[in-house]
């Protein structure tokens, strides 16, 4: 199973004391191949900084973690699947703040993966667009 990886799913797993902590963790451990667009990458930084107040040499050990095993395909995002995602948010005429949302469902299109989220809404957004998505 390919799987792109949101980056909700990324803090569940790191967050051991997290609500759905066992969840992610059974979904990553799962997963055939792992896809990781840069963006998610970058969420992932911001949120463990910012929000978790992790310190950075914790996050470095968590992003050595992920990014290399080797089920993991690290994704930077080209022209065509920025494009999708922003004549997406057009389309569904939703906010500014919703765009690292519309790339990670762009890449997932683009990658014709499966895309793993516990945001309620980006589940509805890719199941309109006919992915598949977990949990």
């Amino acid at each position: 199973m390919k799987l792109l990886l949101d980056t909700n799913v990324l803090v569940y797993d790191t967050v051991e004391d997290s609500e759905h902590h066992n969840e992610a963790v059974g979904i990553i451990d799962k997963a055939e191949e792992i896809i990781l667009p840069s963006i998610v990458i970058h969420e992932y930084v911001w949120v463990m900084l910012k929000v978790i107040q992790a310190s950075p040499s914790f996050i470095i050990l968590k992003l050595h973690e992920y990014l290399e095993d080797p089920r993991t395909i690290y994704l930077l995002e080209p022209v065509s699947v920025l494009t999708s995602a922003l004549k997406m948010l057009e389309e569904d005429r939703e906010e500014v703040k919703e765009v690292n949302d519309y790339v990670v469902l762009a890449v997932a299109t683009y990658c014709k993966s499966m895309l793993a989220t516990f945001d309620r809404k980006l589940q509805e957004r890719a199941l309109r667009r006919g992915l598949k998505v977990i949990p």
